[in-house]
This record gives C-alpha cells, structure tokens and sequence, in this order.
C-alpha cells in the first residue's frame, strides 16, 4: 500500500445518517423541481408553458429561457441526482458536493431575484432547499472533513 493509498484509506466514507439521508432526500427534490422546470422552460424558451413573460428577462443576458432552463436542468437538476447517487454509495466527495450545489441553489435563487421583476412562492421554497441541503452536507461531511486533515499531516 503506497503512502496516498494508506492516507486515503484513513479518511471515513460519509456515513447516511439523519444528516446524509436529509441532504439526500432534499437533493432528489431539488432535481424533481429543477428537472420539472428545465423542461417546461427549454421546451417553449419564450416561457409561455410556465406562463413567464419574456420581459422578465428585461437587463439579463438571456433573450429568451433557454439557456437558464439549460442551466437549471444541467446543474440543479442532473447535478443533484448525481450527487444523490454519489451519497448514496457514499463516496467521499458526496458531502462536499452536496454543499456546493445547495450554497449553489441560494446563489441562483438570489441572482433569479435580481434579474427578474417579480416573486414567487418558489423562491423562498427553493432558497430554503438549498439552505438545508448546505446545512445537511456540513453536518454530514464533517467526518470525513476530519479525517481529511488529519491525514494531511
């Protein structure tokens, strides 16, 4: 066992516990709505099937939803069912990843609010979602964080 196979082996796989099983559960639900709203924005990018007028993207770099559609599919969507995946076969990156995409969901949500003119229900739902899935990948990572260190050195 060469020395960076021995220090891995050292640094404990994320354990599902309450903190992994909410980080997970609240990805899959992140991707459901995330994947949900891709495919009504990249289907008709002129917003008409959720009903969102193309003025909302008045001073935004988008002339129509395609490419936020895109973006919220790809990353919000595919990417939280691929980090679920990952957590539930308790890789060591899950945790770590399931942070980035809930701190990433704050961030969407809130640059969402600064383009567009208006305020929906599923702004603070989706905020508070990744809000959670951040606070579940911090407690649930937090072994592994440790044994990472330590095995620095």
């Amino acid at each position: 066992m060469t020395t960076s196979t021995a220090a891995t082996a050292s640094i404990p796989a994320p354990a599902i516990g309450r903190a992994g099983r909410v980080a997970v559960g609240l990805l899959v639900w992140l991707g459901i709505g995330a994947l949900a709203g891709s495919v009504a924005l990249v289907s008709k990018p002129d917003g008409s099937v959720m009903k969102l007028p193309l003025s909302m993207l008045t001073g935004s770099p988008f002339p129509d939803f395609l490419v936020p559609g895109l973006i919220l599919g790809g990353v919000f969507g595919v990417g939280s069912f691929a980090v679920a995946f990952m957590g539930l076969r308790r890789w060591r990156i899950a945790p770590f990843l399931a942070f980035a995409i809930g701190c990433g969901q704050m961030i969407w949500i809130v640059v969402e609010l600064a383009i567009i003119n208006g305020v929906s229900i599923l702004h603070p739902l989706y905020f508070l979602t990744g809000l959670a899935i951040a606070a579940a990948a911090v407690r649930w990572g937090w072994p592994t964080f440790r044994g990472w260190r330590a095995s620095r050195g």
